[in-house]
């Protein structure tokens, strides 16, 4: 029950209230894609600032901004929120439609190992994935089809530098 708890608070409460990430700086790029900049706007560019990450920004938030209108029909390179290089490329290997109900299906980006830009990603022996460059970008978390890496919207929402 605890647990559930947790999981209610982290997708419903404000992050600033629940978090306590008053004072905090935002290490990310201004304007960010996808309408992300909403989420940095409730309080949760910290996600992406801080490693080890143990929270997440809301289940579904993808669809709460513009994620999939500003995608596009065909193949889009995420870029790091912070410094701007490439780390992802989806959808690779399946089409938008997959790479869409996977997403949704989980509540996150959910990207699989073609669509990695490898040597811009380390995945750390608990599973966290961080960039190049030290933003907090989710976890990997496999399953039956290899690995997934389950991507915080917000830390890959930036523009190439």
């Amino acid at each position: 029950m605890g647990v559930s708890l947790l999981v209610l608070a982290l997708c419903f409460a404000p992050a600033k209230a629940f978090l306590n990430l008053e004072g905090l700086t935002n290490c990310l790029q201004d304007n960010l894609k996808f309408g992300a900049q909403a989420l940095v706007n409730q309080g949760f560019a910290e996600v992406c600032c801080k490693v080890p990450q143990h929270w997440a920004e809301p289940a579904g938030s993808l669809n709460r901004v513009n994620f999939w209108q500003e995608l596009g029909s065909g193949v889009t390179t995420f870029y790091d929120a912070q410094c701007g290089i490439p780390l992802f490329r989806a959808p690779v290997g399946r089409s938008l439609a997959e790479f869409q109900a996977e997403s949704n299906g989980h509540g996150w980006p959910s990207f699989r190992e073609e669509e990695l830009v490898k040597s811009n990603i380390e995945v750390k022996e608990d599973g966290e994935v961080v960039s190049r460059c030290g933003t907090h970008l989710g976890h990997n978390l496999p399953d039956q089809a290899g690995n997934r890496y389950c991507i915080d919207l917000l830390c890959i929402a930036g523009h190439p530098k």
